[in-house]
């Protein structure tokens, strides 16, 4: 399995609690919020083929 997600996480972003994230295959797709991030992936992760009983209500 290949990791499709690459966070970099500088001083700037740190301190503004940011993180520039770089996809595999589409390269840098800008900065964002860590929340919005984790958020985001949560998501993702949700709606990838997992049976609806194993899912979390």
């Amino acid at each position: 399995m290949k990791v499709p997600y690459m966070l970099i996480v500088g001083e700037k972003e740190e301190k503004e609690g940011l993180v520039s994230v770089r996809v595999r295959k589409r390269g840098n797709i800008g900065t964002v919020h860590l929340n919005e991030f984790i958020d985001n992936i949560k998501s993702e992760i949700e709606s990838k083929s997992t049976p609806s009983m194993l899912k979390k209500e």
